[in-house]
């Protein structure tokens, strides 16, 4: 285990850890001393010091020939690191309610970029047996994120989690630039997929997913954006419409 970085993990920065491990190391030292082992300007290291001793973690002492420092003992982290832990499972029940309240609140994010369109993805796949709904363009969404993170992630995830997707594509698309093995009626069985085609003339650059409590709503390649509402009322709606035109296709 990688001591600098737990303590990092900690909540310490880098000069703080390097001038607290070597206080550790040296004792009862002079602060010029302590600075000089851990590689640290001393004009910087009375900063550090102050600020490691806000966080009780070095502590000094005046003699005749000067100021020592010394680091707290390690055992001071755990005793720390336990109180805040006991602080905030005391506040659990505050927070837990805070978040209920506040789900009944629309939420509205907006993501730039391909890991926007990935982030978002990956979310559609929380909640083991449900069902993501998908409409819209599969070409324009390839385009950005690629057949790779399909094939090689999302799919194998969606069909461990036995999560099916129901989806609304445009059949001349999915014809002219996918082979026809990919969407059979066997590998769609297999896949826990369902496909419906959309009548060519409503066809566009966008694409939907409906899933939980969530709309997410992607561009194309040209604005390359990504919008998740997080509204349960709204993704209600949208779940009743798609529901509709799957209903009305053949």
């Amino acid at each position: 285990m990688n001591t600098n970085q737990v303590l990092k993990n900690y909540g310490l920065s880098d000069e703080e850890t390097r001038l607290y491990l070597a206080g550790l190391k040296l004792g009862e030292a002079p602060l010029a001393r302590i600075a000089k082992d851990a590689g640290i300007k001393r004009s910087s290291a009375y900063l550090i010091a102050k600020n490691l001793s806000e966080k009780g973690l070095m502590g000094n002492f005046k003699l005749p020939d000067g100021m020592r420092f010394v680091a707290s003992p390690p055992s001071l982290l755990a005793e720390q690191a336990k109180k805040k832990l006991s602080e905030i499972n005391e506040i659990i029940p505050e927070l837990k309610a805070i978040q209920k309240k506040s789900q009944f609140n629309p939420k509205v994010t907006v993501y730039e970029g391909k890991e926007g369109y990935i982030a978002i993805a990956n979310e559609s796949l929380k909640k083991p047996g449900s069902i993501v709904r998908s409409i819209g363009s599969l070409q324009k969404i390839y385009e950005i994120v690629g057949q790779e993170y399909d094939h090689d992630h999302y799919m194998p995830e969606r069909i461990k989690n036995n999560i099916r997707i129901k989806a609304l594509y445009f059949k001349k698309e999915i014809t002219e630039f996918f082979p026809s093995t990919i969407f059979t009626s066997e590998k769609n069985n297999q896949e826990l997929r369902e496909i419906k085609f959309l009548p060519e003339n409503y066809a566009d650059s966008t694409h939907i997913l409906i899933y939980q409590n969530t709309v997410a709503i992607f561009t194309s390649k040209k604005e390359l954006m990504a919008v998740k509402i997080e509204s349960e009322e709204i993704a209600n709606s949208e779940k009743n419409k798609f529901d509709l035109i799957w209903s009305l296709l053949k």
